[in-house]
């Protein structure tokens, strides 16, 4: 199966894969019981044939499982119903499928060889009929379970018997059809949750460059006039070059001052206004958000370094974790951020965001990380005036 990072569908699957497990295994058990015969007496009856079924019963959940694994690994279903839901076609067969018709080869070749009993023989029909029909669409296991109902009883087999069989036949293969699709709608949520986080993170770089933009546009189409105007001068000997070549030389040092501003906290962005965005950024990608103190508890002079943390924790959350929860808070001393997406096996390295980070921090607060018990620890401590630490 595609390995997938969204814990909702793995979760999901491993719930729907052992339903359908679960269900292939009791389901011959309920033929059984249709027919108002124990497996202890048919142990006794038939030994052989029921050990045969016994096996196809372990077969027959397998190959359910096997379906359910071919199925994740395909592309999410682009057929939709009325209400734009995915809409599961078929799954491909494989050589489980396969494995599940022999023990029902045996059983039939000892149902003539007198060595079998009719529960057993049905149950191990139907059994083959349930792994082949749940990798079709649900109207053909449908129409297959009432058919197999009519053809029973026209056989001899009496009503009380053939539809329960019957019944049974159909609770298995809507069952497990519904499973799938709501499985696909789950997939489809998680594709949809990481589509929007993607859009997230764009969004934020997109701010960023408009903000760049803004900075250096206007100062750089200066530049690039007074540059023009200064060769022009220059060739004529006109005095005034010098003036105009400082004049440039000036604005330059103003923008890259200002870019240096903006790489550093955006200008100086009010800390409250970057906690209600980045909030809202994490609770876009449905992650709950809780908050503990408020902007007015930084000091002014943090506040422009606080809001930039706030900025790039929420970014690399969203980024490079898969969160349910991020608790922020913020005090006189620093700023946390703590969320529980962090995987266990994962090893705790400092790649170049947290690495960029520790080196704009440098001489105003220091940057710790930690990862314990499935959270992601980002703890920023102001240094004291003074730059003693």
């Amino acid at each position: 199966m595609e390995t997938r990072t969204a814990r909702q569908w793995s979760v999901f699957y491993a719930y729907t894969a052992w339903s359908v497990v679960l269900i292939q295994a009791i389901f011959p058990l309920g033929v059984l019981l249709a027919f108002g015969t124990p497996v202890p007496a048919l142990l006794a009856e038939a030994p052989a044939a029921t050990a045969v079924l016994l096996v196809q019963i372990v077969v027959g959940a397998w190959s359910g499982h096997r379906a359910l694994a071919l199925w994740s690994a395909d592309a999410l279903p682009e057929a939709r119903d009325r209400w734009d839901l995915p809409q599961v076609g078929s799954i491909p067969a494989d050589r489980s499928l396969l494995a599940t018709a022999v023990p029902s080869a045996v059983i039939v070749l000892l149902q003539l060889l007198g060595l079998s009993a009719a529960p057993v023989l049905a149950a191990s029909l139907t059994l083959l009929a349930a792994a082949a029909l749940l990798r079709w669409r649900w109207q053909i296991g449908a129409a297959a379970a009432v058919a197999t109902t009519v053809i029973a009883m026209a056989f001899g087999l009496s009503a009380p018997v053939a539809f329960p069989t019957g019944a049974l036949l159909l609770a298995v293969v809507l069952t497990v059809r519904i499973s799938l699709w709501l499985a696909a709608m789950v997939r489809e949520l998680d594709d949809a949750r990481e589509a929007q986080a993607q859009l997230a993170v764009a969004e934020e770089r997109l701010r960023f460059a408009r903000d760049l933009h803004d900075v250096t546009g206007r100062d750089l189409s200066v530049i690039a006039v007074k540059s023009e105007l200064v060769a022009q001068l220059a060739e004529r000997g006109d005095p005034r070059a010098a003036e105009h070549g400082r004049e440039a030389a000036q604005i330059a040092r103003t923008s890259l001052a200002e870019i240096r501003s903006l790489v550093r906290g955006y200008r100086e962005a009010d800390l409250a206004t970057e906690l209600q965005g980045t909030a809202s950024l994490l609770r876009s990608a449905h992650v709950e958000v809780t908050v503990h103190g408020a902007a007015e508890d930084v000091p002014a002079a943090r506040a422009g370094t606080a809001a930039w943390v706030l900025r790039e924790g929420g970014t690399n959350i969203l980024r490079h974790a898969d969160p349910s929860a991020v608790e922020i808070t913020l005090r006189a001393d620093g700023v946390t951020m703590v969320n529980d997406g962090a995987r266990e096996d994962a090893e705790l390295r400092e790649g170049s965001g947290l690495a960029g980070m520790r080196e704009r921090l440098d001489g105003e607060a220091r940057l710790d990380v930690r990862r314990e018990d499935g959270t992601f620890t980002l703890d920023v401590r102001f240094d004291p005036p003074g730059g003693s630490r």
